[in-house]
């Protein structure tokens, strides 16, 4: 029987166990009602191993901003100006993610009233001693919701818990799906999430460091995603207040001037440093600069020097018949002085199909197709192709474009 959940009998002791798990959860929700909103750069690694393969094949490298703001979590690209409230299922696209590693898995489990604990002992893990639990949460009360393509239902999961023996803080969580409704395309799944103490606002915390998933479908194959969370700060707001006394005046700033380039406009763009896929992710911005002043009508729309910053979004690498890569690169934003604003335009060098035509000249041509994982990028992304197992394209790469029609215009 669990030893938290047993009757409580006034005449007689608590049991060692119960009063441990008592003083474990104490510990937990202490730590989780003192967590200050903050947010971290989280990298995930996806793979996918087909029915009856015996090794995963690489798919992808996502990179996000992760943040906690009052016991939510919000996502948004590295360098974006504001989190997303969107769903991060809808930010990436296609293919296996989760959320829920920051706090909501730890607040079920342990401050929730559906696990049955059960105390196996003490373990050694990562060279500390750890308290373990096992614990089960069955279908019919859990509030852990998976959503698969467009089926959501809830799952029955249990496994292990493990609490520094020291301080009692969390160390790892392990999760395995093995209860899953009829509607639900999933055969089980695991998930595995380590934490450890770090330095939030030069106050002590304990937060996940990392987390693996795995989820097997109904025929076998299976999904793989491996996180790390790096960089973890406080988020604040703007405002700030100044006890000093005033210093000098200075030339009041411009006013910042949102700035909408003209559609069919001609814009050279070189990259400002070498973008290589091998080290690249999902996510992750590209910066070009413009390289000849554009010119319309007598007026520099964009001058040479302005930076441009997409992102970089769906990648797809393949060996056959020759080592090459398509990547997605989504629409961003252009900024010069005081002026900044959508950058939203077709590539006109290269052009993709005559790449593709010089790099794949020995296949087929009914054979030269873009992958299916290009379908997944958003709106306005361009394509293109380069050579290599991951391939690279050089700081100074010249590219030219040609602007399309502003959103609202």
């Amino acid at each position: 029987m669990a030893a938290a959940q047993e009757p409580y009998d006034s005449m007689q002791p608590l049991k060692p166990e119960t009063i441990l798990l008592a003083r474990i959860r104490s510990v937990v929700s202490e730590n989780l009602a003192h967590l200050p909103n903050f947010t971290c750069l989280e990298t995930i690694e996806r793979s996918q191993r087909p029915p009856g393969a015996r090794r995963y094949r690489f798919l992808d490298n996502i990179r996000l901003e992760v943040a906690l703001v009052e016991g939510k979590e919000l996502y948004a690209w590295p360098g974006s100006p504001k989190f997303e409230e969107r769903e991060l299922r809808d930010m990436v696209g296609g293919g296996a993610i989760g959320t829920g590693d920051f706090a909501l898995h730890a607040k079920s489990i342990y401050l929730g009233d559906t696990a049955r604990f059960t105390y196996q002992g003490t373990e050694e893990l990562r060279g500390r001693k750890v308290h373990v639990f096992h614990y089960k949460v069955p279908l019919e009360t859990s509030r852990y919701f998976m959503r698969i393509e467009k089926t959501e239902g809830p799952v029955g999961y249990q496994g292990r818990v493990y609490n520094d023996a020291e301080t009692l803080e969390i160390s790892r969580i392990e999760i395995h799906i093995d209860e899953v409704p009829p509607s639900l395309p999933l055969q089980e799944g695991h998930k595995v999430i380590d934490y450890a103490p770090m330095d939030i606002g030069g106050v002590r915390h304990v937060l996940p460091v990392s987390m693996e998933m795995t989820l097997v479908d109904l025929n076998g194959g299976e999904n793989r995603n491996r996180a790390v969370f790096s960089g973890c700060r406080q988020y604040l707001g703007e405002s700030r207040l100044i006890f000093e006394d005033p210093l000098p005046a200075a030339p009041a700033p411009q006013q910042p001037v949102e700035w909408t380039l003209p559609e069919g406009l001609d814009v050279r763009l070189k990259l400002t440093g070498t973008l290589d896929l091998s080290k690249s992710a999902m996510g992750d911005p590209v910066v070009f600069e413009v390289s000849r002043d554009s010119v319309r009508g007598g007026q520099v729309w964009l001058p040479r020097g302005a930076k441009v910053r997409l992102r970089l979004d769906h990648i797809a690498c393949r060996d056959f018949p020759t080592s090459h890569c398509f990547f997605a690169l989504a629409p961003g934003r252009f900024e010069f002085q005081n002026k900044s604003g959508e950058f939203r335009a077709e590539l006109v060098q290269p052009d993709l199909w005559r790449t593709m035509e010089m790099l794949l000249r020995n296949v087929r041509p009914q054979l030269r197709t873009i992958p299916v994982e290009m379908g997944q990028a958003p709106e306005g992304a361009v394509i293109l192709l380069v050579g290599g197992r991951r391939g690279k394209l050089p700081s100074g790469f010249q590219t030219v474009w040609r602007t399309l029609k502003a959103r609202g215009e």
